[in-house]
């Protein structure tokens, strides 16, 4: 192995896309996307209903097959991998966050969060550290109809952590959640993308969560037409107003 190689980025999307069939109308859901990801980067995926951002996200996570291109996680082409040890990849390197909570109501937050890793016991002491982290020390005990909507996801996204995963990826994260509850869980993903240098991307249709990421890839009519970078300012209207005019634009707008 050469000594100056350079890691692989923890994703990269080459060229992918996928039709679906409906009786005997074809629907392209992506055309030829790419996307790459660097380590410590929060990355958004911004577009419409229909605009192909949850399909993408779900063949970044090896939920979806693609009809062509390539999905690499770490290195891995996930095409490579058979439906067994693709399930075991995904559970080591690809956490997932989504919108429904998806937390076992029998389990405590505490036993939610060490699900996946519950037959690693050198994985025990995460759990510990991203009770802490995540500010459900005092929650730990109780179970999710006992938490908060924002406590609830919080124990969603400690469990998709658990196994320090390569990327974390969140499908409408603060779509179940009033406004504070979305912005702190939006500053979370953000501040863990930088501690720990996590690749995070996320889809959503919202401004107030766009404005979070360090990139917002725009998606319409299932391509990646532009992209472009908030300024900081946390300012919802401001993203509105840059995506708004990348969708006027269309392809290549911005890129």
């Amino acid at each position: 192995m050469n000594a100056n190689a350079q890691p692989s980025p923890p994703l990269v999307v080459e060229g992918i896309g996928k039709q679906f069939r409906r009786g005997q109308t074809v629907i392209t859901a992506l055309n030829e996307v790419d996307l790459t990801a660097k380590s410590g980067e929060f990355i958004v995926i911004m577009g419409a209903s229909g605009s192909g951002k949850s399909t993408l996200l779900h063949a970044i996570a090896g939920l979806t097959d693609v009809d062509e291109g390539k999905v690499l996680v770490n290195g891995q082409d996930l095409a490579l991998l058979g439906d067994v040890p693709l399930t075991r990849f995904r559970g080591k390197q690809i956490g997932l966050v989504f919108q429904a909570f998806n937390l076992i109501p029998s389990l405590t937050a505490e036993d939610n969060i060490r699900l996946p890793a519950a037959a690693s016991s050198s994985l025990a002491g995460r759990v510990e550290q991203l009770l802490q982290r995540l500010n459900l020390l005092d929650r730990r005990l109780h179970r999710p109809g006992a938490l908060s909507g924002g406590e609830q996801q919080r124990v969603a996204i400690a469990r998709a952590l658990v196994c320090d995963p390569a990327i974390l990826l969140a499908d409408e994260p603060t779509g179940s959640l009033d406004y504070d509850a979305g912005q702190q869980i939006c500053q979370l993903l953000y501040e863990l993308s930088k501690e720990q240098g996590r690749t995070i991307v996320a889809v959503t249709h919202e401004p107030n969560v766009a404005m979070w990421a360090d990139r917002v890839v725009v998606m319409q009519d299932g391509k990646n037409i532009a992209e472009f970078a908030p300024d900081g300012s946390r300012n919802p209207q401001e993203v509105a107003m840059q995506y708004q005019s990348l969708l006027r634009h269309g392809v290549g707008a911005g890129s």
